[in-house]
């Protein structure tokens, strides 16, 4: 019975051992141990046009993400109500369908990054923001930043 328990402990020390060298995490930074991984999404948040501008294009917006305590390679899935035109991994360029909205109106997009780290066998976040696309009337292009 002793001998059939002495070699039980090693053989689960060794599998510990394997389990831990394959999934183990641990940061250059001791100070990041106890925090939460996190994803930042930057971008065009609120757009401003002409209801003239609204009527003849789509609008378009860039978005990126900023990863603080997460392992590259990340995996991420962008989700959002509009036209993707161009993504990466970091970034994502949207074209939003805004004709027929009168001025006045206000659209709001809802915009999502699924973000997984360590190439999809890490931790999951998402993070959400909400896109405004306000559509103001033509006389008021004095206050665009890209009017002429």
């Amino acid at each position: 019975m002793n001998r059939t328990l002495a070699n039980v402990k090693p053989a689960q020390s060794q599998s510990t051992h394997a389990l831990l060298d394959s999934i183990a995490y641990f940061p250059d930074d001791p100070g990041k141990i106890n925090s939460e991984p996190k994803v930042l999404i930057k971008g065009d948040i609120r757009l401003r046009v002409t209801e003239s501008y609204a009527g003849g294009r789509p609008v378009r917006g860039r978005y990126t993400i900023e990863t603080e305590g997460m392992q590259e390679p990340l995996h991420v899935i962008w989700m959002i109500e509009g036209n993707v035109l161009n993504h990466t991994v970091h970034c994502i360029e949207v074209a939003f369908d805004v004709r027929g909205t009168p001025a006045g109106e206000t659209l709001t997009r809802l915009l999502t990054a699924q973000v997984t780290d360590r190439n999809g066998q890490g931790c999951i976040v998402h993070s959400s923001v909400f896109v405004q696309i306000f559509v103001v009337t033509d006389d008021l292009t004095s206050d665009l930043p890209f009017a002429q």
